[in-house]
């Protein structure tokens, strides 16, 4: 007799376990469902590919469980965005706000490893779970291997004047830093040639060598 083995479902870990037998193993999810419209199926193409190019490697991922249709099955972000925690909070401590900007420089690092370009890197596609910890997420404009993004960045993720795609995706965490810090939008009223040199003096993460510290300059 041929034995049957159940294939463990990707993004579902032995803590989600509620009971197996024969046939079947029961699992449960804390989950939402991304719907796409039926002019939108090539966003939901594209992000079920990096989804699942991604895996579940790397715990600053939002959790992909797959798909339902024209719609995905993801990981539930209970403290939503951190855009919208902030603008709960009073107060929101410094050591948090560093926490999330070293997290957020992690999951894209491991991002580009496997030839992922997220293409809009900002506070309202970067979430928090129980534990306030990073989860990013979003990928529906991103582009992945040769194949080019359906989306640019938000224009105040992106270098002024510049069209690099590689610069902007590394300018991007730094503006997302930001905005943590700051709990503001970065100088939405410059334009391109005001914005150039004071991009230069506020404090961004330094990352040289791996590590993340706070450039102690200042505008004047």
């Amino acid at each position: 007799m041929q034995e049957s083995v159940i294939q463990w479902p990707l993004g579902l870990d032995i803590k989600d376990l509620v009971g197996a037998g024969v046939t079947a193993i029961v699992a449960r999810l804390d989950a939402v469902v991304k719907f796409f419209g039926p002019s939108e199926l090539h966003f939901f193409e594209r992000e079920k590919l990096i989804y699942q190019r991604l895996g579940r490697d790397h715990n600053g991922i939002v959790r992909y469980f797959g798909i339902l249709e024209n719609a995905i099955i993801l990981q539930f972000a209970s403290q939503t965005s951190i855009r919208q925690y902030v603008a709960r909070q009073k107060h929101v401590p410094l050591s948090l706000r560093l926490r999330w900007v070293e997290q957020l420089f992690d999951a894209v690092r491991f991002i580009h490893s496997r030839s992922v370009l997220h293409g809009d890197i900002s506070c309202n596609n970067v979430f928090l779970d129980d534990n306030l910890d990073v989860k990013l997420g979003d990928f529906a404009g991103s582009a992945i291997d040769d194949l080019p993004p359906p989306l640019s960045h938000h224009t105040t993720h992106q270098l002024p004047a510049e069209d690099t795609p590689n610069r902007n995706e590394s300018f991007a965490p730094e503006q997302t830093s930001y905005n943590k810090k700051t709990s503001a939008k970065p100088k939405k009223e410059l334009n391109n040639h005001q914005k150039s040199p004071t991009y230069h003096q506020t404090p961004y993460p330094n990352r040289q060598a791996g590590t993340l510290t706070t450039n102690k300059s200042t505008r004047s």
